[in-house]
């Protein structure tokens, strides 16, 4: 068994593979040429080589392609469930009582540091 790969007659693009006896002839569109891995489409036969699209030009028609289709199929973001919004508000919530616990305990280790080395915040002894 072989690998042929087929191309449009007229284009030249890559269009399937299928495999084939060993002595299977080749017929018009198709080649024994495997095309390389990396190609961005359209792939075309040039005769002797698989040839690929740069991938900048690819990636252009690939973000204008899906600009296209969401301008004719909007979605609307889905509303959050009260569920999730209820876990959103918890997440905020303990989320602002660690920041308070984080300044409690900084400002509670400067009152035990000022009281141990005998200073107060005025810069004066205790």
């Amino acid at each position: 068994m072989k690998a042929i790969y087929l191309y449009d007659t007229t284009s030249h693009e890559f269009k399937n593979s299928k495999l084939v006896d060993d002595n299977y002839v080749v017929q018009a569109g198709e080649t024994e040429i495997k095309p390389v891995d990396g190609l961005y489409e359209p792939v075309t036969w040039s005769g002797t080589t698989w040839v690929g699209t740069d991938k900048e030009v690819w990636q252009a028609a690939q973000e204008a392609e899906q600009s296209e289709m969401l301008k004719e199929h909007p979605e609307e973001a889905p509303e959050p469930t009260a569920e999730q919004q209820a876990l959103t508000a918890l997440a905020q919530q303990i989320a602002d009582n660690d920041n308070n616990t984080q300044t409690y305990l900084q400002s509670l280790a400067q009152s035990v540091t000022a009281l141990a080395t005998g200073t107060t915040k005025n810069g004066g002894n205790a």
